[in-house]
């Protein structure tokens, strides 16, 4: 699985997949997973740059978010982010459990654990203040200049919740870094390049010490983080000598910053996963020593090919339902290539006349680079049949059903010699084989899905009623309980009403997509999860914010009414009002006019 990891985005999102691209094109390997780090600035309008906490030479009217938002553009790799220091407080509050912001695009929430192709991911939004670590969250929509700071502080609530986590997680994402992190890679040289730095590393006080206790406990493969402004890479040892951490902190997003880095990241047989390098083409890997492209950092690359001592993999196995699917085809291809030498020694002119449809077969597989087709026509219906349940031999050897013919009906053979329909059998296999390969590529797609994870769920159940609207307790300072095996069979319960995915004999259940409920409407998407899972409203939301809330849908409908007005008439003069005005009624006008 190849995942790319970007650090602080600040809305530039074209620049980041475009530079996506330029590395796939240039080095010949499709992205599978995008992750960013934080300070995302998913703004959609006016209001939200209300709500983002960013220094008014950073200000922007609007960033590049807004056409993924609406829909100018879209994002081609399935893209994560968690929330930082510097985000439309009043969209992501909205989802505090996660969800869709633009299609293609997931804020994983306050704190979470989701399931990506079997790989654990643990997540963790906003950035540590000690003064506000322990306070509930009061912060509620409008904001002012102190409250739009707080609403990203991380409160004890969500790193109670995390170290509850007992089965293991493959990665960490965080926006600040863990306390002591530093101190595990080449400090000297942070320092030259973040001089600033010293006095924080002297004292200790670089990072989140919570998370530091996070680190230990839960012992992730991966940890990434951005908010500081520079690439850095360390690798943490554990306490125990077995386990290590490999961490990696990157820069913004900016023209000629270390903002990105390409892992391609497998699961040993064990269960552990592993760096691979196999992604980089050979050309690369000639012109470097150790065979790292320009986009990898190579110190944090030395210390890995020390530490993992891993093998290259030469081949990812086939899908089991193609692997099936082929071996029975070989199989039918065997005994009808033997039928026909038959034929053609007993019926030599008739061989010569029509061609070799074997040899004819073979040409067509060669072509086929998914090696998905037959030899002919008739072995792939023969296999057909096979996978249906007739048995491979129905309708060949003639010991069951009508002699000749297979459960289509049409005629493969008899001692009379008649030809066969190659034409129809072929119609009805590009049918059959397009429909499979359609199966095929759509199985690949739904490992790189979004999957829930059962144990967080449960953890979820256990101490969700602490933070719901009809709880009179500070969720910061009651004690956290693990689930009990109730709490996991209620949450499976639920699961199994879901679409589901198997991926290495695990089932994994799938979150829903950003069209169901639309991932325009926030709230909506909430609600969604926690009638999903039997869970009371959140006690975070005053009844002021759930007004605005709604209002807020009605204006963004009327604002992208506004938006295909313009494209419709390309009038730019009603675009500006369209996005400007505030009173609903006066934009319902406003579309009314570039429509006459």
């Amino acid at each position: 699985m190849i995942i790319a990891v970007v650090g602080c985005t600040h809305g530039e999102l074209n620049l980041i997949y475009s530079t996506l691209e330029k590395i796939e094109e240039e080095n010949g390997f499709k992205v599978d997973l995008l992750i960013c780090c934080g300070d995302f600035e998913c703004v959609r309008y006016g209001v939200d740059n209300e709500c983002l906490n960013v220094p008014d030479k950073y200000k922007k009217e609007e960033n590049d978010f807004k056409d993924y938002f609406t829909g100018k553009k879209k994002a081609k790799v399935l893209t994560i982010f968690v929330g930082g220091n510097h985000e439309a407080m009043n969209v992501l509050k909205q989802l505090y459990y996660g969800g869709w912001v633009a299609p293609n695009i997931y804020f994983l929430g306050y704190s979470n654990v989701h399931n990506i192709n079997d790989i654990r991911i643990c997540s963790l939004s906003g950035i540590y203040k000690k003064y506000n670590f322990y306070k509930k969250y009061c912060e509620c929509y409008p904001y002012n200049e102190i409250s739009k700071v707080s609403a990203y502080h991380i409160r004890k609530y969500e790193i109670e919740k995390l170290k509850l986590i007992k089965e293991r997680i493959d990665m960490v994402i965080t926006h600040d870094w863990p306390n002591n992190i530093e101190k595990h890679g080449d400090v000297n040289d942070l320092l030259r390049r973040k001089f600033h730095f010293q006095s924080d590393i002297y004292n200790n006080t670089l990072g989140n010490p919570h998370t530091e206790i996070l680190l230990n406990k839960l012992k992730p493969y991966f940890w990434f983080a951005s908010h500081l402004h520079v690439k850095y890479s360390a690798i943490y040892v554990h306490t125990d000598k077995k386990n290590y951490t490999r961490f990696l902190a990157l820069d913004k997003a900016e023209s000629h910053k270390h903002f990105i880095q390409i892992l391609n990241i497998e699961r040993k047989d064990e269960g552990m996963l592993r760096l691979s390098f196999d992604h980089i083409p050979k050309h690369i890997a000639m012109t470097t020593p150790t065979g790292r492209g320009h986009y990898f950092n190579e110190d944090y690359e030395e210390v890995l090919h020390n530490m993992g001592n891993v093998p290259r993999v030469e081949v990812e196995p086939l899908l089991h339902k193609k692997s099936v699917k082929l071996k029975a085809k070989q199989e039918l291809e065997d005994e009808l290539s033997a039928r026909k030498e038959n034929r053609k020694e007993n019926h030599p002119k008739m061989a010569e006349e029509n061609g070799d449809p074997i040899q004819s077969g073979e040409k067509d597989k060669k072509k086929d680079p998914s090696g998905v087709s037959g030899v002919s026509g008739v072995s792939e219906v023969s296999r057909v049949s096979a996978d249906d349940g007739n048995g491979g031999d129905s309708g060949i050897n003639g010991e069951s059903g009508e002699r000749g013919k297979n459960n289509q009906g049409y005629l493969l053979n008899d001692e009379s010699g008649d030809e066969i329909n190659h034409e129809e059998i072929s119609k009805f296999l590009e049918k059959e084989e397009e429909e499979l390969l359609e199966d095929l590529s759509m199985n690949e797609k739904k490992r790189f899905y979004l999957c829930y994870d059962v144990e967080w769920l449960a953890i979820l159940k256990a101490n969700h009623h602490l933070i719901s609207v009809n709880s009179d307790k500070d969720y910061n300072m009651e004690e956290l309980k693990y689930p009990t095996q109730e709490d996991f069979e209620f949450v499976r319960k639920k699961l199994n009403k879901l679409e589901k995915i198997t991926l290495n004999e695990k089932d994994f259940f799938l979150v829903h997509g950003y069209n169901k409920p639309s991932y325009k409407n926030l709230g909506e998407q909430r609600h969604f999860f926690l009638n999903r899972f039997d869970f009371e409203e959140l006690s975070i939301y005053n009844e002021f914010e759930f007004n605005f809330f709604s209002e807020e849908v009605k204006r963004l409908e009327v604002l992208a009414e506004g938006m295909q007005c313009v494209e419709d008439t390309g009038n730019v003069g009603s675009m500006e009002n369209a996005v400007n005005v505030g009173n609903i009624n006066e934009q319902s006008e406003v579309c009314a006019s570039a429509e006459n």
